[in-house]
């Protein structure tokens, strides 16, 4: 068996955990660009760190028994609970059944119809903004998409209450990166109140999810939401359904997990595509056969959307990355692998391998046009994950960022803000370093 490529920076490496939390990205693609597809680095533990192909198949297919969730789904479990996202075994198998026939497609067809509802008073919203200054998109599309996944999971929410875990998601986040990336800085935010406010909004989180589930039971109402299917859900197998811990945890999953993820493709996204007039042309073209906002029908009908969708996620994957802990010792694409190991899987870098793609940092559709799809190995793009664990709200996110950005292309045009740089920082997700800034045409 080969030995796997060691990426040490510097003489010792003792500075290595301090540049990768600076910027993780451009310290993992030096690794790669020293050692090749797959190598060793030590943070604050040791991981073996890989873009090839291979690698995600073993872990995420072929062997995932072989595998835990990695060590950083811990610290998720403060906000997630014991949900889809964190859980493992039989536990999650069980949830996993129980949480499915959410996403069939009879009931996103249904959902569709919210998310429609939403995204024409958004397009309203837009309107004011066009030919002002510049906006921060990020935080529009974050509003949107919170917006559709608060409503298609609880139904109806005030205003304040939506700004204002809006807001705590998006302090939770950087609390958490923080925690993982920076351990040395544990005993600073002991005392500068920064735990004392992810309690806080922890627990107001908290409270209001427990009280939509304890309204919604005594209600007797049984409206067409996502809360509704969770508290009808029953395992086949046992006859059991889920207590109000279960259920919360499984709702906060869905709307933490769910919305970000595709709020911080469409950022991207619009971003490149305010510098690919002849691709908005296209899609402008296919967006001819709605008026407003397009039906679920008219996104069958929208092929060359859907590809300029995949190929956003090609490039800007808001899951950027997958962690794995090893179980037993094997052997993965020639290289041994011990018991304990922690593998670091970067999605990121598979989108860009330059030995899969074709000018990997070139904003091609055409990547994903039937003819190309066809040809690739399935391995080679994973924006949802791959094996049992493939993210269960796929489909909803797709018909999502679909919807969105047809509707929002038909009628704007959007031109990035020259005086604004923009960096790509990930946190859970995919973030840039400073929100990103569009005018509004």
């Amino acid at each position: 068996m080969r030995n796997i490529p060691v990426y040490k920076f510097g003489r010792l490496g003792i500075l290595a955990p301090f540049k990768f939390a600076k910027n993780p990205l451009h310290f993992l693609h030096q690794g790669f660009e020293t050692c090749g597809d797959t190598f060793q680095m030590k943070l604050f533990r040791e991981f073996v760190v890989s873009r090839d192909p291979g690698f995600f198949r073993h872990v995420l297919q072929q062997h995932n028994r072989n595998f835990k969730k990695g060590s950083s789904s811990k610290m998720l479990r403060p906000v997630l609970g014991n949900g889809l996202v964190t859980s493992d075994g039989d536990f999650w198998l069980r949830q996993r059944r129980l949480v499915q026939p959410a996403f069939h497609r009879e009931r996103l067809q249904e959902l569709f119809l919210a998310m429609g509802l939403l995204t024409a008073s958004f397009l309203d919203e837009m309107e004011s903004f066009r030919g002002k200054d510049a906006v921060d998109i990020d935080a529009k599309m974050m509003s949107i998409t919170s917006d559709i996944a608060l409503k298609t999971l609880f139904g109806n929410m005030t205003t304040e209450d939506k700004a204002r875990i809006y807001q705590q998601v998006s302090r939770t986040q950087k609390y958490l990166v923080t925690r993982v990336r920076k351990p040395y800085r544990l005993p600073i935010m002991a005392i500068n109140g920064e735990n004392r406010r992810f309690q806080t909004d922890l627990a107001y989180f908290n409270k209001l999810v427990f009280e939509f589930i304890h309204q919604r039971r005594i209600s007797g109402e049984r409206p067409n939401d996502l809360l509704q299917l969770l508290l009808d859900s029953i395992d086949e197998e046992t006859g059991e359904q889920m207590n109000d811990q279960q259920i919360r945890d499984e709702a906060i999953t869905m709307f933490a997990a769910g919305h970000e993820t595709s709020a911080t493709g469409l950022s991207w996204l619009l971003l490149e595509l305010s510098k690919q007039p002849e691709i908005v042309a296209r899609i402008r073209q296919e967006s001819a056969i709605f008026d407003n906002v397009p039906t679920f029908e008219h996104l069958m009908q929208m092929p060359y959307t859907r590809q300029v969708v995949e190929e956003g996620l090609r490039l800007y994957p808001p899951a950027w990355t997958m962690t794995r802990e090893a179980t037993v010792d094997q052997e993965i694409e020639g290289f041994d692998v011990k018991s304990g190991t922690s593998v670091f899987l970067s999605v990121f870098e598979l989108h860009r391998n330059p030995n899969l793609w074709k000018d990997p940092l070139t904003f091609n559709p055409e990547n994903f046009s039937p003819e190309n799809v066809k040809e690739r190995p399935k391995f080679n793009y994973l924006p949802f994950g791959a094996g049992p664990r493939i993210c269960i709200g796929q489909q909803f996110a797709m018909m999502e960022m679909q919807l969105i950005l047809a509707a929002l292309i038909k009628r704007f045009d959007f031109e990035a803000d020259p005086a604004h740089a923009v960096g790509m920082h990930p946190q859970i997700v995919l973030k840039s370093t400073n929100g990103i800034k569009l005018y509004v045409r």
